[in-house]
């Protein structure tokens, strides 16, 4: 487990938080404290978010620490998946079982399938019904292409947006379509069996404007795992504009995976095969602007997962092994902001969803299986002076299985200079099961027909994990020195973690095999603390620096969860990104990721010190009109190194790639 003891991390919090301290207090000069911050000084080279609060907000005043991708980061970054993305995001890493399934998360090992981190794609949610509320194939929604942002609020949100926004919230908001009217072509080819294509066709103007974008992605995912991958995605965005004070979107999309699952050729409960997963959506959302500073959002979309997982059991000729299902979810929602006053303004609203999964594999029924939620939420911002800023947020969710909960949030902005601001403030979360959770139901039947096994008998008695994060965070700009600083200091309680237990199955005869059967309960508890930042400095006008750092211990309830190194995340994990531009016009990036030991699930994976460094080398140019770039790229250029499942000799592949992209 290494040396790093809680005392330590809270030692280093302590002196950073001093450090913070001191430099805000330093940086406030008798004639800057005597006059009101300005609407400039609190926009300038500061971004405006929506995600913390729904309201939208400078940075610096959002009641949560948030990190801000734009789309030049994402293409400077040389990553070909969001989830490469989500790894420029303090406190966020990168696994996946296998390479045909990555995913990102905050606190990734103890939400090693993203359940409780919510992935919005446009104000969608995209976690999927059908397979245990997981959001990685959600996040193969969108090409990185389309994108024109990433928010990422860093830690507990369910004040905003409810269930699954436990341990933070990543929210993608794609480019409008009459921003990209033309064309775009994109081609990558490299080792690792990579090889992308992508298109996109864009037409139409401020009043009407529609974009089309087709692709796919190829790679043989990690060394010695049956895991390759092709990824097929084709989305359409319309963006209408039928008067002045109204604005309107649509979109459709549709996805498919087929993925490499299995250990082994005759592993008897997970033999190499293929799986193939289908995602489809629409979604509409329409704006209305009420008066100047007052807005009406109405939106709604609807989503299908659709899930083919079969394999013949080893050994045993025309026996199936059939996982396979479909999830449906259909969500509207009405939102209004308004001002009452130049110190006062809120958003409140309502929503509703239905969720609903279909699969006799897991539930032993052909049956759906259902549940629905409805929703209000409400949040205000009262700035009292120009220096102090309170966020009060409610979200009350009626859930059909689990009754009603609800989720506060009150936090206090400090803001002693526009250049710097202190953030205090404690959050309440929750996640709600899922429907496999309340309801699975696993039998396994021999050739006869006849049942040998219970493997799942869910009761439905489990009820929603809670979680209460309490915070310092520190928003600083130094504008003389092109540098800005985020941290946060955080502590957090969470407690009825859901796990597994098993009890005598009442399917089972005495006597039989296997009598047993498991079931899905509140066990135990657990309590974090860490603290993370991240530096971006631009020393110069073509160099940019990025530092982000992080600090954390957990600590089981349970002490034999602790003494088998259960679900633990790095102690330290270390960012450093380099965004040169170099004369004639290339462009160089540089990426190393410096992780301290740490375990997806248990011991018998613990991933020893693992570093990695990307890099990538661009240079624009021109054919006629056509505006060309030619980038090659190197992942893990230190080479192959171990990773998720050490037992099983599962290694992360140096990887190279040269990528060509033409505007049109």
């Amino acid at each position: 487990m290494g040396s790093l003891s809680v005392l330590d991390v809270r030692k280093a919090c302590h002196r950073l938080v001093l450090g913070l301290v001191w430099a805000g207090v330093a940086g406030v000069s008798a004639r800057a404290a005597e006059r009101a911050p300005t609407e400039e000084d609190y926009f300038a080279q500061v971004p405006v978010v929506l995600t913390a609060s729904r309201l939208d907000q400078p940075l610096n005043e959002a009641p949560g620490a948030i990190t801000v991708i734009d789309r030049q980061t994402i293409r400077l970054s040389g990553a070909r998946t969001l989830v490469e993305v989500m790894r420029l995001v303090p406190g966020y890493l990168a696994g996946g079982w296998n390479g045909a399934n990555p995913l990102a998360s905050y606190h990734i090992p103890i939400d090693d399938y993203g359940t409780r981190n919510l992935v919005l794609i446009d104000g969608r949610s995209v976690y999927s019904t059908t397979y245990l509320g997981d959001t990685h194939r959600g996040m193969m929604d969108v090409m990185l292409e389309d994108i024109e942002r990433i928010e990422v609020l860093r830690g507990a949100n369910s004040a905003a947006y409810g269930a699954n926004a436990m341990f933070g919230v990543i929210n993608i908001i794609t480019r409008h379509s009459a921003d990209t009217v033309g064309g775009e072509l994109l081609v990558s080819s490299g080792d690792n069996g990579i090889q992308d294509r992508r298109a996109r066709i864009g037409v139409g103007d401020e009043t009407a404007s529609f974009r089309l974008s087709i692709g796919e992605q190829r790679d043989t995912g990690y060394i010695n795992a049956y895991d390759d991958r092709r990824l097929g995605q084709a989305n359409l965005r319309a963006d209408f504009k039928p008067s002045l004070t109204d604005d309107v979107m649509v979109g459709l999309g549709v996805s498919y995976l087929d993925g490499g699952e299995g250990y082994a050729i005759d592993h008897p409960g997970n033999p190499f095969h293929t799986v193939h997963t289908r995602n489809t959506h629409w979604q509409a959302e329409w704006r209305h602007q009420v008066s100047e500073r007052d807005e009406l959002k109405v939106s709604a979309n609807y989503m299908e997962d659709r899930l083919i997982d079969v394999a013949e059991v080893p050994g045993q000729p025309g026996v199936i092994m059939d996982y396979s299902g479909q999830g449906r979810r259909i969500n509207a929602e009405m939102q209004y902001k308004v001002t009452w006053s130049d110190h006062l303004r809120a958003v409140m609203g309502a929503g509703h969803k239905a969720e609903k999964a279909q699969s006799f594999p897991l539930y032993s029924t052909y049956g759906w299986q259902s549940f629905e939620e409805s929703r209000v939420f409400g949040t205000v911002e009262w700035r009292v002076t120009p220096h102090w800023l309170i966020n009060t947020g409610l979200f009350v969710g009626d859930h059909s299985r689990v009754g009603t909960y609800t989720a506060p949030r009150f936090m206090v902005n400090w803001l002693p200079t526009p250049e710097h601001t202190f953030r205090i403030g404690v959050t309440d979360s929750i996640r709600a099961p899922n429907l496999s959770e309340l309801d699975a139901d696993v039998r396994i039947y021999d050739a006869q027909g006849v049942l040998v096994s219970h493997e799942y008998g869910a009761t439905g008695r489990v009820k929603p994990e809670e979680l209460r994060s309490t915070e310092i965070g520190y928003v600083g700009r130094f504008p003389s020195q092109s540098l800005t600083v985020d941290a946060r200091l955080y502590h957090e309680r969470m407690d009825g973690i859901i796990k597994v237990s098993t009890y005598p199955s009442p399917l089972m005869p005495i006597g039989s095999a296997k009598p047993n059967t498991r079931d899905y309960v509140n066990l135990t508890g657990l309590t974090m603390v860490g603290l993370e930042y991240q530096v971006r400095w631009k020393p110069f006008s073509k160099t940019e620096l990025w530092l982000n750092q992080s600090v954390s211990d957990l600590t089981w309830d349970d002490a034999r969860l602790d003494s088998r190194d259960e679900r633990q995340p790095p102690r330290h994990a270390t960012l450093l990104a380099l965004f040169q531009r170099l004369p004639g016009d290339l462009q160089l990036s540089v990426i190393h990721e410096r992780l301290g030991s740490m375990t997806f699930r248990d011991y018998r994976d613990w991933m020893p010190f693992a570093r990695r460094t990307d890099v990538r080398l661009a240079y624009p140019f021109r054919i006629g009109p056509t505006k060309a770039e030619l980038a090659f790229t190197v992942q893990s250029a230190e080479g192959d190194r171990p990773f998720f499942l050490i037992r099983r000799n599962f290694e992360l592949a140096r990887k190279s790639f040269l990528t060509l992209r033409m505007e049109l």
